[in-house]
């Protein structure tokens, strides 16, 4: 069976996978924000539902955010970051205006996203 992100939306020049922001759960992009703005994982953030991030974080933050705490803290993305390794795909850009993935699971979110608060 092939992968759900086998129907992402993939940039294959800059090795990236664009994924609705709601595949994740609200408390694991919460902590994703907080882990780039301390600068403890590589990334780039415009607020808590848009960043890119390595497909590697787990390996490339080890020194200052052990892999156990990532793999314990943020189940989800880790999951999603080995799939996109195993694609060969470099980064992964969580944003609320990307389309949603068919085959991953999509999480409710209480928070309202930026997008929709300025439509």
């Amino acid at each position: 069976m092939a992968s759900p992100l086998a129907f992402a939306s993939i940039n294959q020049a800059q090795r990236m996978v664009a994924l609705r922001t709601f595949h994740l759960p609200e408390e694991e992009a919460e902590t994703v924000a907080i882990l780039l703005a301390n600068r403890v994982i590589k990334g780039a953030s415009a607020h808590r539902e848009w960043f890119v991030i390595s497909a590697d974080f787990p390996r490339d933050c080890a020194a200052h955010y052990p892999c156990e705490a990532a793999h314990a803290d943020l189940p989800v993305l880790c999951a999603l970051a080995k799939e996109a390794r195993g694609a060969g795909l470099q980064w992964l850009m969580l944003d609320p205006d990307a389309r949603p993935v068919p085959g991953l699971p999509i999480h409710d979110w209480k928070a309202t996203f930026c997008s929709e608060a300025a439509a």
